[in-house]
């Protein structure tokens, strides 16, 4: 009784994967740049970065990227674990009460999401950098549904040097040259 009690629990836990048609519990986006005008190519590190060997915080360290370096961003990793967006109002093909799971941000208000079984880009209508947990929608006309849990994602860039050695790191901040738009 008692492994059927708990088999039930994980069941209905959210954000635990436990079929095909529920949301991953965690989410690598390969090949993803998340804003309106992220561009990868020619950066500028603006402060001392360490590199690692893969896009993993406990990688080994391939190198330390001093301030002023240029490197060539090659490519990224949007590493996320999903966020609940319940839906509050009529939208295209939702109704109140839908639930949707948030990952990636791509930009202008647009997200990879997670709804029966199958991953798709949606508008939600928001940035996560437009308020509190990126949960706050600007536009209240725009608005169909809310984030009742935070958004929670690591933006992995894989760097090579000028000397040619290749390594990832998780400090995106640390380099200028990204956005495409200024």
């Amino acid at each position: 009784m008692r492994t059927l009690m708990v088999a039930v629990v994980v069941a209905l836990s959210p954000g635990i994967a436990t079929s095909a048609d529920s949301p991953p519990a965690r989410y690598i986006d390969k090949g993803a740049c998340p804003s309106e005008c992220c561009t990868y190519g020619a950066w500028t590190a603006k402060a001392d970065t360490v590199i690692r060997a893969t896009p993993d915080r406990s990688a080994k360290v391939v190198g330390l990227l001093k301030a002023g370096a240029s490197v060539d961003a090659i490519t990224g990793e949007v590493h996320t674990s999903p966020a609940r967006f319940v839906v509050n109002r009529p939208h295209a093909a939702y109704k109140p009460g839908d639930v949707l799971w948030v990952y990636t941000y791509l930009g202008e208000g647009h997200f990879k999401v997670w709804r029966n079984g199958v991953m798709h880009e949606e508008d939600l209508g928001f940035s996560p950098y437009g308020g509190s947990a990126g949960s706050r929608c600007e536009n209240t006309e725009q608005c169909w549904g809310q984030l009742k849990t935070e958004l929670k994602s690591s933006w992995w860039v894989k760097v090579r040097s000028k000397d040619g050695w290749e390594g990832w790191s998780d400090e995106p901040d640390h380099f200028g040259g990204k956005d495409a738009c200024g």
